[in-house]
């Protein structure tokens, strides 16, 4: 079955007035000449939060979907994503998840960690594969940013939004401290970073919604490898940084690519009717203009699937 769509979740970057292409991207460019343009405006996403959002599910949904373990208690569950900060002059800056090295082991190893403070708040922690899943006995009014908005950037330095926002700014801060104080010997061995902390994110309640559909998808990013089946893919999601691991070297590009990055998105599209000039995909910024709202874009996207 064809790829009808390629997304790289992370490939556009903020240049003086526009955006530029990421490094890693930049070896494709010439597969991208004479296509037609589409702006739209759209908000920073990793990979799981994109499929998520094309199936119109809550990302925690999607999790807690793939497991019978959760308690029937449980009324509300998170996403999970662990992270490797780096600390800044003035700010803290998160290792973009395309570039943790991270596998089910592991999620299982932090699972092991902190469930015994969790269990404390009534929550639990499972690992799904590699990706992780927090439920809560009792649900909390609090909105996080996704991890697309944090992935590659800087930590927020304000409080969590929501009556329970500070409770879970807390929680946060502990997790952080017995992570500190439980490094991993096997990450160390493999001279992996430490992982610093986890960010909790895409909340919904539970009991789960009805199941929602399957779409395959073809994909590196361990965390939506582990709820997607890549077989008969018609779609591909990607960072950067593994966009050579996910196509083949002299593959051809599908018809429809999308770059994504900086709050932004450009559909790229193969036409019988080429358009005219070039993008400028180095030092140079490229200006987007005419940008269509993220509505416009996943009614796009849903026609292609």
């Amino acid at each position: 079955m064809a790829t009808e769509l390629l997304i790289v979740t992370d490939a556009l970057l903020k240049e003086r007035d526009g955006v530029r292409c990421h490094p890693a991207v930049l070896p494709w460019q010439d597969k991208f000449a004479g296509r037609r343009r589409q702006w739209f405006s759209c908000s920073n996403r990793n990979p799981l939060s994109w499929y998520a959002s094309i199936l119109d599910v809550p990302p925690s949904q999607l999790l807690a979907g793939c497991t019978t373990a959760i308690a029937p208690e449980a009324r509300q569950c998170w996403v999970a994503s662990p992270y490797h900060a780096q600390l800044m002059r003035d700010a803290v800056r998160v290792l973009p998840e395309g570039q943790l090295l991270w596998s089910a082991e592991d999620a299982s190893r932090i699972a092991a960690v902190l469930n015994p403070l969790l269990a404390e708040e009534h929550m639990q922690l499972h690992a799904i594969g590699a990706a992780m899943l927090l439920t809560c006995r009792d649900p909390l009014d609090a909105w996080p940013v996704g991890f697309g908005a944090i992935s590659g950037d800087q930590l927020p330095n304000s409080p969590i939004e929501g009556e329970d926002g500070g409770r879970l700014d807390r929680l946060l801060s502990e997790l952080q401290m017995l992570l500190f104080q439980h490094p991993s010997l096997e990450r160390h061995a493999r001279n992996e970073p430490d992982i610093n902390g986890i960010w909790l994110w895409g909340g919904s309640s539970l009991p789960q919604t009805p199941a929602h559909r399957q779409l395959p998808v073809a994909t590196r990013n361990p965390f939506l490898q582990s709820v997607v089946d890549g077989r008969n893919a018609k779609l591909m999601i990607s960072e950067a940084s593994l966009l050579d691991l996910l196509l083949q070297p002299g593959a051809s590009m599908p018809a429809n690519l999308l770059l994504a990055g900086d709050n932004k998105a450009v559909l790229l599209t193969k036409s019988w009717w080429p358009a005219f000039g070039k993008a400028s995909w180095g030092h140079d910024a490229w200006l987007p203009d005419l940008e269509q709202d993220e509505v416009m874009l996943f009614n796009h996207i849903a026609g292609l699937l």
